[in-house]
């Protein structure tokens, strides 16, 4: 079965839709190594919760909500919570360590007051480092509360969504000048998903499975592996960030083990693949499955998709998988694909 059906109108409704989902869904693999396998109906049902929690929280129709989660389930649920409490979602990088702190404290100050956000959502995880640049926010009224402060039971909430309605601010990268926000709607989010998932990559989703370590706050990894598959009901494997910069192998081992067959990724990262990863780290992967491996969100350097073909010959890879990429945030995600 192809993703041949209309997608929903809205993210809304297509998160709607797949209230009972047992079959397709999202693996969630952590720091530790454990995995999370979380059907999609689970998720539909624990962000309407999550909803409710947002709206016991003062949260209303139209307030923006910053989102600073650098983990992955938990990133999502409070971005589709969100998006079913009426709200609009920023979602921010998450600091990694406490260098250069101050400089952070500015970019979440600038991010969070451009976009009016009325409240913060952090992990305890995050807590300390995001915790100094809240009172600085004006519009921040509701505060600053971590996902395990939006527990206990309010019920579900799901408040109707038009294809016109803002789904979304999204801040560009900043690699020019400071970030600036795109307002993304969900008629631009639906488009744009069903443009790459149809007819870009053609997914099948009884065969088909994304594999992403690319960061949640970023387009590609939200709208490629988190939106998309959403309104497409696509699995898809996250590994988070931190993993794959720490031991890029661990980007192949998780595409050998799920049989991944749709992955993406910057030139830098199958560059230091091909520098890093150990011929003998090879001999146990098969990367035969891998059909669409997009590069992307920078200059494709030719030479190094060479030496990241041939480095993973021994494991099977298909250099014929390799899948330029154009998009930009302005343009909700992606522009232009080669067959």
């Amino acid at each position: 079965m192809s993703s041949s059906r209309p997608f929903a109108p809205t993210l809304t409704d297509a998160v709607q839709a797949l209230a009972g989902e047992t079959r397709h869904g999202f693996t969630f693999v952590r720091a530790d190594g454990t995995e999370r396998w979380m059907a999609f109906g689970e998720i539909a049902d624990l962000a309407s919760r999550r909803a409710a929690a947002l709206r016991a929280r003062g949260v209303e129709r139209g307030d923006r909500v910053a989102l600073v989660v650098p983990e992955g389930e938990e990133f999502v649920l409070s971005f589709v919570a969100s998006v079913l409490a009426g709200a609009v979602p920023v979602p921010m990088y998450p600091a990694v360590s406490f260098r250069n702190l101050d400089a952070y404290h500015d970019t979440v100050t600038h991010i969070a007051s451009a976009a009016g956000a009325k409240l913060m959502v952090t992990s305890e995880s995050s807590k300390e480092f995001v915790a100094p640049a809240a009172p600085r926010v004006p519009s921040l009224t509701r505060g600053l509360v971590t996902t395990t402060e939006l527990g206990g039971d309010h019920g579900t909430l799901v408040e109707p969504a038009r294809p016109g309605d803002l789904a979304f601010l999204q801040f560009t990268s900043g690699s020019t000048s400071r970030p600036k926000g795109v307002m993304v709607t969900h008629d631009n989010l639906r488009a744009n998903t069903e443009a790459f998932v149809k007819e870009g990559l053609d997914i099948d989703i009884e065969v088909d499975k994304g594999v992403s370590w690319l960061p949640m706050f970023h387009d590609m990894g939200l709208i490629g592996f988190v939106i998309g598959p959403l309104f497409g009901s696509v699995d898809v494997v996250f590994l988070p960030t931190a993993s794959f910069v720490r031991r890029p192998g661990i980007w192949l081992e998780t595409i050998s083990k799920h049989r991944g067959s749709i992955t993406y990724a910057p030139n830098f990262a199958f560059q230091l693949v091909a520098k890093r990863v150990k011929e003998r780290d090879l001999a146990e992967l098969d990367l035969s499955s891998l059909r669409a491996t997009g590069s992307g969100a920078e200059p494709i350097n030719a030479r190094t998709l060479r030496d990241f073909a041939d480095k993973l010959a021994p494991a099977k890879f298909d250099r014929r998988s390799f899948l330029a990429s154009y998009g930009m945030a302005e343009a909700t995600l992606a522009i232009s694909f080669v067959p």
